[in-house]
């Protein structure tokens, strides 16, 4: 198995994270992984992409150039549609990008994932928290979904993958990152797999 993975959107929308807890994913499955962040000068606002590339087998290059799965976060990173492999999938964050356009050979996925993680109030670590930031965990769920990871391993591992990344105050992130993941696998009519933390 190999599976060539761009991730696309502008610096604030957790793009990087969303990245490297994808590779971490992997990681924690025996897989080989290689992980290529891009962006430019800017931070907040500024157009960022990040290569992901999984196999059973070593990597021979971390650049993706027709991936089999890209995620959009944005409107701009629509632009990355024409290098996605026929029959790859693009799965579009549809609370920022209304009208994604399509091809007729792809499988288009559209998620709600900052109006799914703004509606998880409830899992907020703090009162006026702005749930919107797990908007990218919610589309890690969406992406394991889509590619068909086995389920019963989820819970596990999507703790492990948070508890790796989120570390002293983040910590406290946790409980909603998990619940975001767990909506946006059931979002695309994947198992509500991730338990309470």
């Amino acid at each position: 198995m190999k599976r060539e993975v761009i991730v696309a959107g502008h610096g604030g929308q957790g793009v990087l994270e969303l990245a490297n807890w994808l590779a971490y994913f992997h990681v924690l499955r025996g897989r080989h992984v290689a992980y290529t962040p891009s962006y430019g000068p800017e931070t907040r606002g500024g157009k960022v992409k990040c290569y992901v590339v999984v196999s059973d087998e070593p990597i021979d290059s971390p650049i993706v150039e027709s991936p089999d799965l890209l995620i959009v976060m944005n409107i701009p990173s629509m632009d990355y549609l024409p290098l996605l492999k026929p029959g790859g999938t693009l799965l579009v964050n549809s609370s920022l990008v209304k009208d994604a356009r399509r091809r007729a050979d792809v499988e288009v996925v559209e998620v709600p994932a900052v109006d799914i993680a703004a509606g998880l109030g409830a899992f907020a670590p703090a009162k006026g928290t702005d749930t919107s930031i797990a908007a990218n965990s919610v589309m890690l769920g969406a992406a394991l979904a889509t590619t068909r990871e086995a389920p019963e391993r989820l819970p596990e591992e999507a703790s492990e993958v948070f508890r790796h990344f989120l570390t002293g105050r983040k910590e406290a992130l946790i409980p909603l990152n998990l619940r975001a993941v767990e909506a946006g696998a059931a979002s695309v009519g994947g198992a509500a797999v991730v338990e309470s933390a």
